[in-house]
């Protein structure tokens, strides 16, 4: 990012920098505010599942650092893009399981609408889960270049 910023010769090239650095920098924090804040509320329980956004969140922050410093190089622009598909699929994944859990707990899971929208606020949040799915599209935004 910053040396893209460097090479940028036009106004415009230069302010698509600057959003694209300030967006990194919020998913930045926004991974590890968020990684904090699960460990907080006892997020990380003995269970595997429970685990899984602290596992994800750790290479999320290494590469999105080193993705401020170096976008050209392959191997770190692919292992980046995997982590932000990875951040997404956990996301929808986390979402999904939330939903079927606060079903769950309300008894036998019953999939006709207004039962399903009722659980759909339930003990688990279902949109906390989907943070993590907006971190990965915002990765994948500030590293898309148009040809």
């Amino acid at each position: 990012m910053i040396p893209a910023f460097r090479a940028a010769t036009t106004n415009t090239g230069r302010a698509l920098e600057i959003v694209r650095m300030v967006l990194m920098f919020l998913v930045f924090g926004g991974m590890l505010g968020y990684a904090l804040e699960l460990y907080v509320i006892g997020h990380w329980l003995p269970t595997f599942q429970s685990q899984i956004p602290f596992y994800v969140t750790i290479p999320g922050v290494v590469f999105i650092a080193w993705i401020f410093f170096d976008r050209t190089t392959p191997w770190v622009r692919i292992a980046f893009i995997v982590t932000m598909l990875v951040l997404i699929v956990t996301g929808i994944l986390g979402a999904y399981y939330h939903w079927l859990w606060n079903m769950m707990d309300a008894g036998e899971i019953d999939w006709n609408f207004t039962p399903a929208m009722e659980n759909f606020h339930g003990f688990r949040p279902i949109l906390a889960a989907l943070a993590y799915t907006n971190m990965g599209v915002t990765g994948l935004a500030c590293i898309y270049r148009a040809r």
